[in-house]
């Protein structure tokens, strides 16, 4: 009752605003009377900037007042009005004349160059300092989104059938969320986006859809990243990745705009097109409309208007994203309009002249900087280039990196003595935003309704009625026990209240299929029950079986665990099983591999034996960076036979090998191991902050390597025989050096300082990959050498080197600068004490889900070897056995 009160008592207020407010509306047009879809309207008093919609139509609620209005669109001369608002205001008609741009004034040097290079030099040069330019501002925005579902593919619809009845979700509908926000932007990229009111006909319309539209609103297109995975048009490199072309230069109000066409040299989602106007001496945006074309039928359009919205600051007053997709017979479009006023806005003074300083209460106190003379030494280079009135373009380039050092040097001065949380996006919804009386929305609407919106919309009403029948009617949601029943059979997750969690793979789960000859054909599931309790604990409980069908053996691990969430981090955990694990267990076949290889070409890879164990393991944080990991197992080893001679092919002509590793130190027989380890590992990580009591790291500033260093005993006792001692240390480390790029080391010395009794499972293997076609990551993975070569029981040095880049040589070619793929080189080097050494390198391309490499190797006794790889990582997260 309150809350209908409430509501009613808001609406009424909002109509008793507007009656003191009065409407500016109208319709753009050309010069032969078409409507000019999209056209902005910037009231320039007000920081205040919307879009017209597709029909021309633009609609402003202003107090009376004098204002000055700018309307325009991309292609056409800017148009500005002295408005004067009072009683009552007619509709207006504007006419946009088409922009006729000058080229008769463009000078082309002596080289050819078209003067679009000049241009982007000065805009590359400039952009890190309008990356940085604005410090705060807070503004009203008005955010609409359309979602048009063209054609829904017949395979979703049967697979799908259940979740488009219960959602209402119908081919050829379009469905419209409009809201109402505040957002409040901190430098250098804290959001606060306050949603004030929100009406929606979405599916499940349960959480706002406008974040995606709120990261483009407070993006920065002058960021290096700014384009995703395409490269910047505006970045260092640029050049090497379009060709720029001047169309034509214009008055346009009281700036010279230059309209430069952006042309790829390539195809595809590394790469933008369209058209860029840069406003002269300024060397800024004035507005942009690129298009990026994704994967998998996916079209992305950008498009930006820019209003002077202080003196020399130039910022977005409206946006338009529009995304297309279409793939396998599924069609549709997601359309994202935003309408921006600036309330506050905070500029940086060194690079604005005009602007004013910000209040002293909102300035940040100057930290030391510990990289100070760094900071002058770039200040000095940076100072002799600007000078420069005409760069070339390796000026340019060198500028623009040279501030982007400047920036993050500055931020990483000031986060280094400060750790306070700062949440960088936060989401809120006022308890009664959401209004859906249409009435009420049209009152405030900035942006008129398209055709299509408005049949949304009348349908809207249409559709509440029906899900308010369906919450009345006798149709429920599937019972818990019945939830819980599919999970257990198909796989998924159950969510049984708030703190509780079931998940499985299934009964029926075609991936816990397998096959090797000790146990002939294999399936295993897994069963996990989570409880977990934010701020306290979280408790786990983990059950695995599986069968061997020719071993007739059944194998099987369960643990459980218990997480705190505190600054230590507590973990304990026990567990137990009965497994048939391969000797090399980490870099040993994965079992996809043996599986194939087995069944297609006779040719059995893993060697297996039997573990049967109880460990006890503690993972705690003694102190912040550093992570001190410790167990104690007890096991009883067993070596095992092939039990399966069956293949698919070659059973005349191939013989399984034993189930015994190819190594001259293979020892194995029954015995019992009583084993203690511990393994500390530490990162120096000073940037952090701290959330809720609980130290966090700050992600991308601590570059320090990670260093580890641990010891593994098995301690004689009783019916427990083995006696060793083996200890390691050594570090990791992944850093970016540019963009896109990434360098990646590891290194790691270990030595058995005692081993009078020790047995192959207990070895120091290394991972490999002799296959051709192969799972896993190529990183940390020796590809030319076989699993069981370099097992060793005394002293080992392994090392990796891999960089990888997004751009560096076959990258650049056409036919393959248009995919997602990276180039890395690699290096490794094994060396095992009495057994000599291995060096190889390679080459490799490729992405996340696959990589096509070629390696060369040389050895201690001087043999060199080379080969081709195709790496698929995707499956090393199928493991199909049970494992460890």
């Amino acid at each position: 009752m309150w809350f209908r009160i409430i509501l009613i008592l808001s609406v009424t207020l909002s109509f008793s605003f507007a009656s003191h407010s009065q409407v500016l509306s109208g319709v753009i047009t050309d010069e032969a009377g078409k409507p000019v879809p999209w056209a902005t309207v910037f009231v320039k008093e007000l920081m205040y900037g919307t879009v017209a919609n597709q029909d021309g139509a633009f609609e402003l609620k202003l107090d009376a007042g004098d204002y000055t209005c700018v309307f325009q669109s991309m292609g056409y001369q800017a148009e500005t009005r002295q408005i004067s608002i009072g009683e009552a205001a007619n509709p207006m008609h504007i006419q946009l004349k088409s922009m006729v741009y000058n080229l008769s004034g463009v000078v082309v040097s002596s080289s050819g160059e078209d003067p679009a290079y000049g241009i982007m030099r000065q805009v590359i040069r400039m952009a890190p300092q309008y990356a940085g330019m604005v410090k705060y501002y807070k503004a009203d925005v008005y955010i609409r989104g359309s979602l048009e579902l063209r054609s829904i593919s017949r395979m979703v619809k049967w697979m799908a059938r259940e979740d488009l009845k219960e959602s209402g979700i119908r081919e050829g509908d379009v469905y419209m969320e409009e809201s109402v926000n505040e957002i409040e932007f901190t430098a250098p990229s804290k959001v606060n986006q306050r949603v004030k009111s929100i009406h929606s006909n979405f599916p499940r319309d349960d959480e706002s859809k406008s974040s995606a539209a709120v990261g483009y609103i407070s993006g920065n297109l002058y960021k290096p990243d700014a384009f995703g995975n395409a490269w910047s048009p505006f970045a260092p490199g640029a050049f090497s990745h379009y060709r720029f072309a001047l169309e034509g230069t214009r008055v346009n109000g009281k700036v010279l705009v230059s309209k430069i066409r952006i042309i790829p040299k390539g195809k595809g989602p590394k790469f933008v097109r369209g058209h860029v106007y840069i406003i002269e001496d300024l060397w800024c945006i004035h507005s942009i409309d690129v298009q990026e074309e994704e994967q998998l039928g996916v079209d992305i359009r950008l498009s930006q208007t820019y209003g002077e919205v202080k003196p020399s600051v130039w910022l977005p007053v409206s946006n338009r994203m529009k995304l297309d997709m279409d793939l396998l017979g599924n069609a549709g479009g997601f359309l994202y309009n935003t309408s921006v006023r600036y309330r506050d806005l905070l500029v940086n003074t060194s690079h604005i002249p005009a602007a004013e300083a910000p209040p002293v209460s909102m300035q940040l106190p100057a930290s030391p900087a510990a990289s100070q003379a760094r900071r002058d030494r770039l200040q000095k280079k940076a100072e002799k280039l600007t000078a420069s009135p005409e760069p070339t373009t390796s000026e340019a380039y060198r500028l623009a990196r040279i501030r982007q050092k400047q920036e993050a040097l500055k931020a990483r001065d000031s986060l280094r003595n400060d750790h306070q949380y700062v949440e960088r996006y936060k989401l809120s919804v006022d308890s009664n935003a959401r209004v859906s009386d249409t009435a009420f929305w049209s009152s405030i609407r900035p942006i008129p309704l398209a055709r299509s919106e408005v049949l949304s919309v009348v349908r809207n009403d249409t559709l509440m009625a029906r899900r308010k029948k369906d919450a009345d009617s006798t149709i429920q949601p599937k019972p818990a026990k019945q939830r819980l029943l599919s999970v257990l059979l198909t796989g998924g997750m159950s969510e049984i209240d708030s703190v509780n969690r079931f998940s499985s793979n299934g009964l029926l789960y075609p991936f816990g299929v397998s096959f090797s000859t000790v146990d002939g054909l294999t399936y295993g599931t897994r069963f996990t029950y989570n409880r977990f309790k934010t701020g306290k604990y979280k408790a786990m409980v983990d059950f695995a079986p599986a069968f061997g069908f020719a071993s007739r053996d059944f194998m099987w691990t369960t643990s459980v665990g218990l997480e705190g969430q505190g600054n230590l981090k507590n973990k304990f955990r026990i567990s137990g099983g009965s497994l048939h694990p391969d000797f090399n267990r980490e870099g040993g076949a994965m079992a996809i591999e043996n599986a194939l290889s087995t069944l297609l070409f006779r040719q059995n890879l893993s060697r297996l034996y039997q573990y049967d164990f109880i460990r006890i393991t503690h993972s705690i944080q003694p102190f912040f960076g550093a992570s001190l990991n410790s167990g104690l197992t007890l096991s009883e080893s067993t070596p095992l036979q092939n039990q399966s001679d069956f293949s698919f092919f070659y059973k005349d002509s191939r013989s399984f090998s034993p189930n015994i590793p190819a190594s001259p130190l293979y020892r194995m027989e029954r015995h019992r191991d009583l084993i203690f380890e511990m393994e500390l590992t530490y990162k120096p990580m000073p940037f952090y902050y701290i959330k809720d009591g609980v130290k966090v790291p700050r992600r991308g500033l601590n570059r320090a390597p990670e260093f580890f260093a641990g010891i593994r005993k098995a301690i004689p006792s009783g019916s427990f025989t083995t006696d060793f001692t083996v200890l390691h240390a050594g570090l990791r480390q992944e850093v970016a050096t540019g963009p896109g790029e990434r360098l990646k080391l590891e290194a790691e010395y270990g030595k058995f300082v005692t081993a009078a009794r020790i047995y192959s499972g207990d070895f120091t293997h290394f991972s490999a990959q002799p296959l051709t076609v192969g799972g896993k990551n190529p990183f940390n993975t020796f590809q030319l050498i076989n699993y069981y070569d370099y097992s060793t029981n005394e002293a080992w040095l392994r090392a990796f080197a891999n960089y990888s880049s997004r751009y560096l040589l076959f990258t650049r070619l056409p036919l393959l600068r248009n995919r997602l793929w990276q180039e890395q080189f690699s290096l490794g080097l094994l060396g095992v004490q009495h057994q000599g050494y291995h060096i190889e390198g390679g080459f490799g391309l490729g992405n996340s889900l696959y990589n096509f490499g070629i390696y060369s190797a040389v050895n201690d006794k001087g043999k060199w070897q080379w080969g081709f790889r195709l790496a698929i990582p995707v499956f090393s997260t199928r493991e199909i056995t049970v494992g460890m």
